[in-house]
């Protein structure tokens, strides 16, 4: 009984008291926000954010990707919108619905540096629970910095396939830039564009919330002018 309570003070306490401190501090940095609103006497290009609930996607109109880039995506003629997204690369390749989820996965995603990939899906149209934000073009322009620095290119500076992976027709995994992590997750990589254009959105956030709650959705009315 001895051994038993000291592997729960020594172990099993101590991890509790971080996932507490990690879930308080997840919420609690939504809240605060850094940046600010595009002014609305400037020229602006909308662009939508889709999330399946968890996790956090940049959704373009196909005439917003820059020609290089778009040139390499495979899509069907009926596709008018494309959503780019980053997350860990096993958690994406092996778990195509929750169902799927296994403990080994989540465990390794969350709390060890993983792999990742870029995930390209193709859309019909603007759905109206889509959120969206006004970016200048210099703010679109630096979204896609953000977005081309995270591709993985190869020597002949492609951006490199998971030839064969996919949830069906609509959809593609690319290679991707850096590690995932409890820290470092899809939707901080969101949220990390956001910040980096200075538009409004959390301090930090793992969660896909911390982004959408300062934008509109798209079935939102029009602000009417005094």
């Amino acid at each position: 009984m001895i051994v038993i309570w000291k592997v729960i003070k020594w172990i099993f306490l101590p991890l509790l008291a971080l996932v507490v401190l990690y879930v308080a501090f997840s919420f609690l940095l939504t809240y605060i926000p850094t940046g600010k609103e595009v002014a609305g006497n400037r020229e602006t290009t909308k662009v939508y954010f889709f999330s399946n609930g968890v996790h956090l996607d940049f959704v373009f109109p196909l005439e917003l990707i820059p020609t290089d880039l778009r040139s390499q995506f495979t899509y069907t003629e009926s596709a008018k919108l494309m959503g780019i997204g980053w997350g860990d690369k096993g958690f994406y390749l092996d778990t195509e619905t929750w169902a799927d989820l296994k403990a080994s996965v989540a465990i390794r995603a969350m709390f060890l540096p993983s792999a990742t990939a870029m995930h390209v899906t193709e859309h019909p149209g603007v759905s109206s629970q889509w959120s969206y934000a006004e970016f200048t073009d210099a703010q679109l322009a630096e979204i896609w910095t953000h977005i081309r620095e995270t591709f993985e290119y190869d020597a002949d500076g492609k951006i490199i396939e998971l030839v064969g992976e996919g949830y069906g027709d609509l959809d593609r995994f690319y290679e991707a830039e850096g590690n995932y992590s409890c820290f470092k997750t899809c939707n901080t990589w969101v949220n990390t564009g956001m910040k980096k254009i200075g538009y409004r959105t959390a301090v930090w956030t793992p969660l896909d919330k911390g982004v959408l709650r300062y934008l509109p959705l798209v079935s939102d009315p029009a602000p009417t002018e005094d």
